[in-house]
């Protein structure tokens, strides 16, 4: 028996759809079923033609909750052997359009105060084609927020959607029943190796405070912030409640390794190549104190330093900080050895760091043609300001810091002096693919006379992160053999262009300008060139190539840097 082909046999579906696009044009696909089934190998003529049958009903139910109620198809079927090749032409005609949105809150003031910014920024208003899946989104977006405002049994009595397809419009009607607000009880937290006394200082919320699941969230932030535990669950007892009071437990798991060690190897024109290793302890004692030990040493800049932290105040952002170190610098006709011990006063917020110090400094020297040895009781000021739209790869942002320090002679110091400076970075992105950047300082120093400060306390420009084209610290007064000594006064600035290259790589053209001295004058040197940067994760690494173009012989130097943005 002949039995004609693709009857009982596979047959293939080539499906057209026009007059819809995006979502529509999604949705409508996916309610299809002759498209669904296009490449089933079990597909058959029947099926064809019966899937065909039902694709008009399909695409206006696809239509529907996007607002288009009448809309008017036309469906075209031709065969060609074994293929068939549809088409459906949709008109999806005029939407239903909102007419009104009615949202009614039963429940106090404050819950009315509440839920009132968020009525009037509900997702469908007068005139919108109406879409149920926003209308949807809309109802949830009210109820969460009663939820993370404590009004826990918050329901709707009435929630009506309303269409009148002869007319094309809808209304929306919603009657929100808040009830009561819940209020958070005691934080009960488990065993955790740190106090229960310094935990209790970093909860936002205060007993008796208005429930929210939104300050959950951030107190567990909060602890995973401090490095002290591995993992943190802060949980909302609701089940626990009595009345309107929610407990919340906290649960820990404390690191596997309190300390860290690090090992890393480096390169930088001012430095040369570098090693350094660092120690970290998370967590020394159940008072929640920390320890951090490094040392460095590179061909010109080698130290010994040791951090000791104690939360202090609001310990999510305060800090007692107690250092010591012990510094050995050298370049060019200068050599210093710094011991230093100090305590200081941190404090931290997201966009503004500052902190007051008391440092004792123990410094031994040879600049050019003398030496000395200066002790000094040294306290000091510093703020720090960062806002940015990325810290390591950023488009926009500004840092700006300031810092003053000093010493009277006599007050456990052999000299008498006063220090600030104030420096800032402001990085610009108003073209795709370019960066702005610009940068300066500004330093100042009252004192007697230069010689009487050691090295770490004077002012000089030149190097990788002041005036490229210049050695490290190169530029500043000289003494009589033409060593240079540094000086009271500092200025420098910089701006820099920066064009995107190809992924992760960027080149860049800058200009340079600055001078340390010990007068006002404005005698700037200056340097300028290109420069190469690859991007990683932690920020650029940098290769300039920059000219003193001021001086007689037009020196050219390479600069190579690594680090974040701001």
């Amino acid at each position: 028996m002949l039995v004609p082909a693709g009857v009982f046999g596979a047959v293939g579906v080539d499906i057209t759809v026009t007059g819809v696009e995006g979502g529509l044009y999604e949705n409508v696909l996916a309610h299809l079923s002759i498209y669904r089934h296009r490449e089933s190998a079990r597909l058959t003529t029947a099926d064809v033609r019966r899937l065909h049958k039902k694709a008009k009903g399909e695409i206006a139910s696809a239509l529907a909750p996007f607002g288009y109620y009448q809309p008017q198809v036309v469906g075209r079927m031709e065969r060609d052997g074994d293929t068939f090749t549809v088409l459906y032409e949709v008109d999806k005609g005029e939407p239903v359009r909102v007419r009104k949105v009615d949202i009614v809150v039963e429940g106090d003031d404050e819950a009315k105060d509440l839920l009132f910014a968020v009525r009037e920024q509900f997702p469908l208003q007068s005139g919108d084609i109406l879409n149920q899946s926003i209308y949807e989104r809309g109802k949830k977006s009210i109820i969460r927020t009663a939820f993370n405002n404590g009004y826990l049994e918050a329901a709707y009595r009435d929630q009506e959607l309303r269409i009148d397809r002869k007319n094309k419009e809808a209304d929306i009607v919603l009657n929100l029943r808040m009830g009561a607000q819940f209020v958070f009880g005691e934080t009960i937290f488990e065993e955790s190796g740190v106090q229960s006394e310094l935990l209790r200082e970093y909860i936002p919320y205060k007993k008796g405070d208005p429930y929210k699941t939104s300050e959950l969230i951030e107190f567990q932030k909060i602890l995973y912030r401090t490095e002290y535990f591995s993992k943190v669950i802060v949980e909302g007892r609701v089940q626990d409640r009595r009345e309107l009071v929610v407990p919340v437990r906290v649960y820990f798991s404390t690191p596997e390794k309190l300390n860290l060690y690090s090992i890393g190897l480096g390169y930088a024109t001012d430095t040369g190549p570098r090693a350094r290793f660092e120690w970290r302890n998370k967590l020394l004692n159940e008072k929640g104190h920390t320890l951090l030990g490094t040392v460095q040493v590179s061909e010109t800049d080698s130290m010994l330093g040791f951090d000791y932290k104690v939360p202090w105040g609001n310990p999510n952002n305060d800090k007692i900080a107690f250092s010591s170190s012990y510094t050995d610098q050298i370049w060019d006709d200068t050599e210093t050895r710094l011991i230093s011990l100090g305590i200081g006063l941190e404090h931290n917020t997201r966009f503004m760091s500052h902190g007051g110090s008391l440092e004792y400094r123990d410094e031994d020297y040879s600049v050019g043609l003398t030496e000395g040895h200066v002790r000094l009781v040294v306290p000091g000021f510093t703020t720090n300001m960062i806002m940015a739209d990325n810290l390591h790869i950023t488009k926009y942002g500004i840092q700006i810091s300031t810092s003053v320090s000093g010493a009277v002679e006599g007050a456990g110091s052999d000299v008498t002096f006063v220090k600030g400076i104030i420096g800032g970075k402001v990085i610009l992105s108003p073209f795709d693919g370019w960066r702005f950047i610009g940068r300066g300082s500004i330093g100042a120093t009252v004192v007697d006379s230069i010689d009487d400060l050691p090295p770490s306390l004077r002012f000089y420009a030149g190097g990788d992160q002041s005036v490229r084209g210049y050695g490290y610290k190169a530029i500043g007064p000289e003494d009589e053999s033409g060593a240079v000594v540094g000086g009271r006064y500092l200025a420098v600035g910089s701006i820099e262009a920066e064009k995107e290259w190809k992924q992760d790589w960027s080149i860049a053209a800058f200009w340079d300008v600055g001078n340390a001295t010990d007068d006002l004058s404005l005698d700037f040197k200056q340097g300028a060139g290109v420069g190469v940067r690859y991007r990683l994760p932690f920020g650029q690494v940098r290769l300039d190539m920059a000219c003193a173009f001021l001086e007689d012989d037009l020196p050219v130097r390479l600069h190579l840097t690594a680090g974040a943005d701001l």
